[in-house]
This record gives structure tokens, C-alpha cells and sequence, in this order.
């Protein structure tokens, strides 16, 4: 089986997968319904419609973003944070958001992004941020509904660029917020187009409250091959405070498999 679906078979193995995920089905119906409905459905939205749909705002279009590679080449860390998925105004209060912190030379920093920079530091891992196709709002609220439009609308959101290859490794760490209270849509997009079959998915989260919500299930049921594990969750109100449990967690698990090695 491929690790990534070609470019030309992404629709037809989006379509493949959640064959096999219930609420797709349920929403394709639904779907199907409506536009009958309404004598046929007006035309194919464009990407950018996934986004202004649900906030008044002029998303860019976002810039790939490729594969760091770190010492250990069989254990990855993808991620998701609103810093490299939106386009922030100079002077943005980092103090006062729930996602947002700066970093030693004044740069932004998503709680996704340190966290993940806190497992590669731990485990040696290829880092790979997942970058959409278009930008988010930089006002967090908008954020806020245009995430939640997504997920219930069940939107087939395209990203950016997408990873050539998964063949080589063995453990995979992913980080990413949870969004109106489960996978955030970015995520949920980027496990559609890639097959983790054989692995070992460790789960970690950013919330403001809902911790995991339902994502180690969800992320289970999408990648029904692979072993999928609760990893930690993270405040996003005080990140900094989780990093010492981020931390020690991974220094288990880069342990456990070298005993198992």
C-alpha cells in the first residue's frame, strides 16, 4: 500500500477512506439530499470558500512548508499551529492569546509548534509542520468559527503540500489543537492523505479545557491500521507549564523502543 496518495488518486482515496467513517456517510447523504432537493447543486465551491464562509476576512494563499529532518530519521513529528497558517499583523499580543507565544528573539510561536520542538528535541525526530492551502484569521474568534464551520460542515479541506513518503517510519508523534472539541479539520486532512498503517501514533494536544476530547478515538478510527496512543495533553492558556510532562513522556517512549530494539 502506498504510504501517500499520488495527486491524481487524492479524491479518490479521500472518498476510499471515509467509506469507512461514519459521519462522512452520514453528511454525504445529507449532501446528496439537499442538492436534490434544490433541482441540483449550484457549482463547485472554491478552496478559498472553506474559509470566508464562516468569517469575514481575505485568507492568502499559504506557502509550503517542507520535512526538517533530525537525527533520528524513523520517528516523525507533524503539526498543526495557527503560527504558519495565518498571517499575523505586526504587533500582535502574544500575551493575551490562548495560542500565541514569543520566542527568544521575539518571534511568534504556536503552542502546537513548541510543543512539537519539544518532542524533537527529546527523540531526534524529522519535523514536519502541516501548512493548509489558505490562511486563517489572525483574530482568534474568527479562528474560533471558522474551525468550528469546518468541522460541521465536514469540509474537504486541501493543504499546502503534503509529505512524499511515511515508508520510513516507525513511531509518529502528532500535534495539533483540539477544535470545536475534537480533530481540528487541518489535521483530520492531513491523516486522510496519509497512510500510518504499522505505526505507532502518539496523540498530543493543545485545548482550552477539553484536553482530548474525542481525538484518540477519532485519529484511531481514521488510521485503523496503526496503533494509536494517548500522549499528553497541554493547556493552551499555559503551555510552558506542560513542557517538563512533554518532555519526560517522550524520553519513555524513545526509551521503551530502544529496549525493544
Amino acid at each position: 500500500m502506498e504510504d501517500l496518495c499520488s495527486n491524481e488518486r487524492r479524491k479518490a482515496c479521500r472518498h476510499e477512506k471515509r467509506q469507512r467513517h461514519a459521519k462522512a456517510g452520514i453528511l454525504l447523504i445529507a449532501v446528496l439530499i439537499a442538492c436534490s432537493i434544490s433541482n441540483g447543486c449550484a457549482g463547485a465551491e472554491s478552496e478559498m470558500d472553506h474559509y470566508v464562509r464562516y468569517a469575514d476576512y481575505l485568507p492568502q494563499q499559504a506557502v509550503p512548508a517542507g520535512l526538517s529532518p533530525g537525527a533520528n530519521p524513523d520517528v516523525l513529528v507533524a503539526w498543526f499551529s495557527r503560527v504558519g497558517n495565518t498571517v499575523f499583523e505586526p504587533g500582535t499580543d502574544a500575551v493575551s492569546s490562548a495560542t500565541l507565544n514569543r520566542d527568544s528573539a521575539g518571534g511568534l510561536v504556536g503552542n502546537a509548534q513548541m510543543i512539537a520542538g519539544w518532542i524533537a528535541e527529546e527523540s531526534g525526530a524529522d519535523l514536519y509542520p502541516i501548512r493548509t492551502a489558505y490562511t486563517y484569521p489572525s483574530d482568534y474568534q474568527q479562528t474560533v468559527a471558522v474551525g468550528e464551520g469546518q468541522d460541521i460542515d465536514f469540509v474537504d479541506l486541501e493543504l499546502a503540500g503534503y509529505l512524499d513518503s511515511v515508508s520510513g517510519y516507525d513511531v509518529v508523534f502528532l500535534v495539533a489543537p483540539v477544535w470545536h472539541y475534537t480533530v481540528c479539520t487541518p489535521l483530520r486532512a492531513f491523516l486522510e492523505e496519509t497512510d500510518f498503517s504499522g505505526k505507532t501514533i502518539y496523540v498530543f494536544t493543545t485545548h482550552c479545557g477539553s484536553r482530548f476530547a474525542d481525538s484518540v478515538e477519532k485519529i484511531q478510527a481514521m488510521q485503523p491500521d496503526a496503533d494509536v496512543i494517548q500522549g499528553v495533553a497541554v493547556s493552551g492558556y499555559h503551555p510552558e507549564a506542560g513542557e517538563q510532562e512533554v518532555r519526560a513522556y517522550v524520553r519513555s517512549v524513545m526509551q521503551k523502543r530502544m529496549k525493544q530494539k
